[in-house]
């Protein structure tokens, strides 16, 4: 059987890519590097970012050293545990959410009362302290801040351990552009991984 060979135009050959040179890979490198810190920095400004909480004022919902991941997306909710930056310190606080604007809020005999309403507190750290160093503990919203209700677009905001804890029966509201985000989820230590629980069935208008 006669054989057919066949013809590939010159033009048409595969040719053999040359090697990169070291800058062309150096750049490819640097190239992935900025989209990868792009979004990075785009989920980190629009959606939410680790952080590690410090001191024992949120204890003993969180503990000091917890490693936890804060979302900036959704509105702020009573009794959600919010991330801010504090209004007398450049440093960020930890705290629960318990007065919205609009609100009422009175302690009285160590009750919570919210427009009125007494509202339980499982959250909150119910040891004796040894080592208290916030003394405020009845109290009510005008005599503590001179406003009889929560100003608009404001919040205010305790710590869990109450004995320990500077917010806002010290350093007055927090502003909601204050409020970075919501503390949703712990991923460290592996005994505490797991979702902040919801306490807002607490309070009902």
């Amino acid at each position: 059987m006669e054989e057919v060979s066949s013809f590939i135009p010159r033009n048409m050959r595969k040719r053999k890519l040359p090697k990169p040179t070291i800058w062309e890979e150096l750049f490819s490198w640097l190239g992935s590097f900025a989209v990868s810190f792009a979004i990075l920095a785009v989920l980190f400004i629009f959606v939410g970012k680790p952080f590690t909480v410090s001191g024992q004022s949120m204890y003993p919902t969180l503990h000091n050293n917890d490693r936890m991941f804060m979302s900036k997306l959704g509105d702020i909710n009573r009794f959600d545990v919010v991330v801010l930056q504090a209004p007398d310190q450049d440093k960020e606080y930890i705290k629960r959410v318990i007065g919205m604007p609009g609100d009422t809020i009175e302690i009285k005999e160590g009750k919570l009362y919210i427009n009125g309403k007494v509202v339980e507190q499982p959250f909150i750290n119910t040891e004796i302290l040894v080592n208290k160093t916030v003394y405020i503990d009845d109290f009510n919203l005008e005599a503590l801040t001179g406003e009889t209700t929560v100003p608009e677009g404001k919040y205010f905001v305790m710590g869990d351990n109450r004995g320990v804890s500077r917010d806002s029966r010290l350093i007055g509201f927090i502003d909601r552009s204050a409020i970075e985000g919501k503390a949703v989820f712990t991923i460290w230590p592996l005994n505490r991984i797991g979702g902040q629980k919801d306490f807002s069935y607490l309070y009902s208008e």
